[in-house]
């Protein structure tokens, strides 16, 4: 009796063992992936730390100044681009009342950032500097953070084709496809962050101000002359005396009515 059930129990465990392989991707799968995941990139994760002892910081800057004359200055800061290897983001010009306003972003590299401004301040075409702010943003724990998360994720990415191959049932193939796809969404879009952030380190942004005082001169209207005035008034009088008689044309029925009477009753006068 023991040796059957002995039997028994073995026979059992065979088939049991047999069912989990059909179906090899399961709800604690994917906890235990990422569990081993994470706990491989712990190590890297410290040593992405030490190695990134470095900084990240983001710094911007606001200019407002008046120049003495706007193309002078502006070719001025262009040829301080060009020295210091910047460029022109965007740029916005307008005239308002007696005052000629220039808007610029530009981008410098981060290590000219400071000589960038100091040069810039110091040209000959400024007449009156009003504003200047500087700002550091230090986003190093984002950068520590992404490359971390994105370590996690391609190890769990990896993790998953390895389960992808050896899915024997449909359902797990679509199963494992679907959580590769979003994985990989994940990581384009963490990698895209964290390359927009290292542009906006390795690139210091300068937003400038500038405005020029124009001299105003009475620029008097030539169609207040005498000659003009008056061929317009008699273009207006002529223009008039037509619309009224084209006003009377229209009236042709009464005038008609008017004179019929008229007839009808002279008429009558004479018999």
């Amino acid at each position: 009796m023991k040796r059957l059930l002995l039997f028994i129990s073995i026979v059992l465990l065979f088939v049991s063992c047999g069912d989990t392989d059909d179906h090899i991707y399961t709800d604690s799968s994917e906890n235990m992936i990422e569990a081993v995941s994470s706990k491989r990139t712990m190590s890297a994760g410290n040593l992405m730390q030490e190695s990134n002892a470095e900084q990240k910081i983001i710094r911007t800057a606001n200019l407002r100044y008046e120049v003495n004359e706007m193309d002078s200055s502006l070719k001025a800061i262009k040829k301080l681009l060009i020295e210091f290897k910047g460029d022109v983001q965007s740029e916005r010009q307008y005239g308002q009342n007696d005052r000629l306003y220039t808007y610029l972003t530009v981008r410098v590299p981060a290590e000219k950032f400071e000589a960038f401004i100091t040069a810039l301040l110091a040209g000959d075409e400024i007449r009156r500097l009003e504003e200047k702010n500087i700002s550091a943003r230090d986003v190093t724990e984002q950068f520590i953070d992404i490359e971390t998360r994105l370590i996690t994720k391609k190890e769990a990415l990896k993790r998953y084709r390895e389960l992808l191959q050896k899915a024997e049932t449909v359902t797990d193939m679509i199963t494992v496809e679907d959580k590769i796809r979003r994985l990989q969404e994940e990581i384009e879009s963490q990698e895209a962050r964290l390359k927009y952030l290292a542009g906006q380190v390795e690139m210091s942004e300068v937003r400038i101000n500038i405005y020029e005082v124009t001299k105003t001169t009475y620029i008097p209207n030539k169609s207040d002359a005498f000659f003009p005035t008056l061929l317009r008034a008699l273009h207006s009088g002529l223009r008039g005396i037509i619309i009224v008689f084209f006003w009377f044309i229209r009236l042709w029925p009464i005038w008609l009515s008017i004179i019929i009477i008229r007839l009808i009753t002279k008429k009558r006068n004479k018999e």
